[in-house]
């Protein structure tokens, strides 16, 4: 699968869809961080998913700016670049940065991810 950067507040951006099953198959971008380790999504997804916040594992984790936020982990049935898996997924009331976020565990550690700045394209394979 290949995907275009996409545009947000005026910097180009690896966004990929993604789907996470609640009730229903829901798609969201997200924004691929081979610097993340966990896949961490707002909270407000868990309401689109009906899914209790905190009945999942609850951890606290170190964001960029050297901060701690809550997290809640959930194991979700997903689908990304056309592959249907299990993986486990964190949602924060803290993630403040405007996207949610794809990481290392679970998902890149399933495909081959190739980011081209120079194109701002991401291959996924």
């Amino acid at each position: 699968m290949k995907v275009e950067y996409v545009s947000f507040r005026g910097k180009f951006l690896p966004l990929a869809p993604i789907e996470l099953k609640g009730s229903e198959w829901v798609e969201f971008l997200a924004y691929l961080d081979s610097g993340a380790s966990y896949t961490i999504f707002h909270s407000d997804v868990l309401k689109v998913l009906n899914l209790e916040p905190v009945k999942g594992r609850k951890e606290f984790i170190t964001v960029g700016d050297g901060s701690l936020i809550t997290v809640y982990f959930h194991k979700i049935l997903i689908r990304f670049s056309e592959t249907k898996f299990e993986a486990e997924i964190g949602f924060s009331r803290q993630l403040g940065i405007g996207f949610n976020i794809i990481g290392r565990k679970d998902i890149f550690e399933r495909f081959v991810i190739c980011f081209d700045e120079k194109n701002k394209i991401v291959e996924i394979k």
